[in-house]
């Protein structure tokens, strides 16, 4: 079973709300969505949802656990996943 962080961020880039995303612990960047709160994005995300659970399915066909992330910039698992996602797109030598 893997764990997929799911963490929004305030953004005014498309509008005032969050930008939300789901991480798996692996790095595999799985979906993100445009929320207007948090409330919204832990919805959106399929946290209180069954919404883009269908993705997790995909990405995690042996299981999966959701976690929130409340503060990403210190958060171990969430720093990790995207530690891991950032290697994963380093450009070959």
């Amino acid at each position: 079973m893997k764990r997929i962080y799911l963490a929004a961020f305030e953004t005014n880039a498309l509008g005032q709300g969050y930008s939300g995303y789901a991480l798996c612990e692996d790095g595999v960047g799985i979906c993100s969505h445009f929320s207007s709160s948090i409330s919204f994005a832990k919805h959106d995300l399929g946290l209180t949802s069954e919404w883009k659970h269908e993705h997790y399915q995909t990405c995690c066909p042996e299981g999966y656990e959701l976690e929130w992330v409340d503060d990403p910039d210190n958060h171990p698992g969430w720093l990790r996943a995207v530690e891991l996602n950032h290697a994963r797109k380093e450009p070959e030598t």
